[in-house]
């Protein structure tokens, strides 16, 4: 139980993380850039950090929701991203930083070819409102509109229904191995054209922002499932030390622990979230 309790506490506190992240990459863009033209070729042992942004597309997906007098299941519900509209100050200022879709990994070469990386993909889910899909089960509340018993039945998702999302976001923090190969190299070695693929797996910490039946009932962190996915990309070095990368990320979001009610209880949903990520940013390597 205390790690969990940890975990939500990295949760709650991601924003000062980006912030403190977000100065560490300033802070360490300066030096690798004077860094003397002597240090080991061997990109073993070196770190790298990475800031991005994203842009997702997901699968239609099953919403299995439960309660105390409510069991049914949303069939293929079709779900959208929600990237915030791009002008410098939301996406550079340290006050709004982490409104956008953003990604950051730190990384360790265990040898010339291969990174080890934690980092956070927080990615943005809203599953479209106004839309027709059909639903199957119960809902055994006498008082509640919806009351009844459903069986492949045509409903509205609107705000008198259910309004969905993972706004805040849905958040995906991974452990990331990647292999690195070099194409193309100037004479100089300043600048060097790379590819990379690997795979990663980790825990989904979404704040999920769910209303059933115009109540409105959870909008928090909670640490509601894992994912796998595999990433494919490039990345062109500058000077040994400073690069851009851009990938493209594809794999499954599992969460069977979803909060949607306010302190608790036994309301929950479930689904499976297929989805497809590109990603694009700045970054930096280096030895200490």
């Amino acid at each position: 139980m205390k790690s969990h309790h940890n975990i939500l506490n990295f949760a709650h506190s991601n924003e000062t993380v980006l912030k403190v992240s977000t100065l560490f990459l300033l802070l360490i863009l300066t030096p690798v850039l004077v860094k003397s033209q002597t240090e080991p070729t061997s990109r073993k042992g070196s770190f790298t950090f990475y800031w991005g942004y994203n842009r997702s597309a997901f699968a239609s997906s099953n919403i299995h929701f439960t309660g105390p007098d409510y069991d049914f299941t949303v069939q293929k519900a079709v779900a959208q991203d929600k990237p915030a509209p791009f002008n410098l100050n939301t996406y550079f200022s340290l006050n709004s930083i982490s409104i956008p879709q953003y990604n950051y990994r730190l990384g360790y070469f265990i040898d010339d070819h291969w990174n080890i990386s934690l980092g956070l993909d927080h990615q943005k889910y809203v599953v479209d409102y106004g839309q027709t899909a059909n639903i199957s089960g119960a809902i055994e509340d006498y008082y509640n509109p919806f009351y009844g018993e459903y069986d492949n039945e045509s409903m509205i998702l609107d705000s008198s229904f259910l309004l969905f999302e993972h706004t805040d976001g849905l958040n995906y923090l991974n452990i990331e191995a990647n292999y690195y190969k070099t194409w193309k190299e100037t004479p100089s070695g300043n600048v060097r054209l790379e590819t990379n693929f690997g795979g990663s797996a980790g825990l989904v910490i979404p704040r999920s922002n769910v209303t059933l039946w115009e109540e409105r009932r959870y909008d928090a962190f909670h640490l509601s499932g894992w994912g796998l996915s595999g990433q494919i990309g490039g990345q062109v070095l500058f000077w040994k030390h400073v690069f851009i990368r851009s990938q493209i990320k594809g794999g499954f979001h599992h969460l069977p622990d979803i909060m949607t009610r306010e302190g608790g209880g036994s309301d929950r949903a479930q689904q499976v979230i297929w989805h497809v990520m590109w990603d694009f940013g700045v970054g930096a390597t280096w030895h200490f």
